[in-house]
């Protein structure tokens, strides 16, 4: 475990472990004078779009929904040293690999959010997958 950690991810996807997850990471970035970087990624896969919308719009519109919920619960956080970020992509390798390489993220946190068994076995844990290929150390928080 490293002594000090300089830039905190939270992954927030709405869940009640996600926001406790949230919580912890905030403490976290106050004991290491980190900054603190809160992120919503929009998943792009099997998006199923008709013929009246384009892909580009309803990715589009998604990103400003999760920049706005973002929005509402940085507002709740009294930490000064803190931002915002959404993404579009596979939330997997968002989270485990590209914010990490772009933003030098030394600490994820996140929730351990659980899905339907059906679901785990079909698409996978977004949590168990980052825990296992992350390029830094990673908090679950249930």
């Amino acid at each position: 475990m490293k002594e000090r950690y300089d830039n905190i991810l939270v992954a927030i996807d709405g869940s009640p472990q996600a926001h406790q997850a949230m919580m912890e990471a905030v403490e976290a970035a106050r004991r290491n004078n980190a900054r603190l970087y809160l992120a919503q990624i929009v998943n792009d896969s099997g998006l199923l779009v008709n013929s009246a919308t384009s892909v580009s719009q309803i990715l589009s519109e998604e990103k400003k929904a999760a920049y706005e919920a973002l929005e509402k619960e940085a507002a709740a956080i009294d930490y000064y040293n803190k931002q915002i970020i959404t993404a579009v992509g596979n939330p997997k390798r968002v989270i485990a690999f590209d914010l990490p390489k772009t933003y030098k993220i030394d600490l994820i946190y996140m929730g351990a959010t659980g899905k339907g068994a059906l679901e785990r076995i079909l698409v996978g844990s977004t949590t168990t997958y980052v825990v296992n290929n992350a390029l830094c150390n990673v908090m679950v928080v249930k």
